[in-house]
């Protein structure tokens, strides 16, 4: 094992310390080689290299603003429903269409709110919430990144729903059983 690594070391050394020879090539263009191909190379000496270890470098991030990539936003606006919209007794669904001030990006989702709830995560600026409960009910929609993120929420919009309230019917009330009259003899 030793003689095999101290011939790799004597092999190394030939090669690093091999001489170097300049020619003149048929179109006058000055070739420097180590190994000579006509008789008229001469051998040049070379300098001893002036080697410097290089300095230790360290990888410190910049952190200021002008360093930090530009956060995409959005400016999100709920276009429907219209903010105290009276949801008419007929109607059991209610609809929600949002505009943005620019197309959504790869990644990115809308999450729509009811009453701070989720509702739904998508990327269409349409939804139907199927048979919402009556009451006052507040909206709202986020844009967020793949990373949940947000990056842009709209204003909260509200809106009412009235429900029909069908009475109870009354319980019957009792009527008197006719008391017998007493028969005659």
């Amino acid at each position: 094992m030793r003689f095999a690594l101290a011939l790799i070391a004597l092999l190394l050394t030939c090669v690093c310390s091999a001489d170097v020879y300049k020619t003149i090539d048929k179109d006058g263009n000055v070739v420097y080689t180590d190994s000579p191909k006509s008789d008229k190379a001469e051998k040049v000496e070379l300098r001893e290299l002036n080697t410097v270890p290089p300095a230790p470098t360290t990888y410190s991030p910049d952190y200021s603003e002008s360093a930090q990539p530009e956060l995409m936003s959005y400016e999100v606006r709920i276009i429907s429903p219209s903010n105290n919209l009276i949801i008419p007794i007929g109607q059991r669904d209610l609809a929600i269409a949002v505009s943005l001030d620019q197309p959504l990006q790869a990644g990115h989702l809308l999450v729509y709110y009811m009453d701070g709830d989720m509702v739904e995560e998508t990327m269409m600026t349409n939804i139907l919430i199927k048979e919402i409960m009556r009451g006052s009910h507040q909206i709202t929609v986020e844009v967020m990144d793949e990373s949940g993120q947000p990056l842009g929420m709209s204003e909260p919009v509200t809106v009412n729903l009235m429900r029909p309230i069908i009475p109870k019917p009354a319980s019957p009330k009792p009527t008197p059983k006719p008391t017998p009259k007493p028969k005659a003899n």
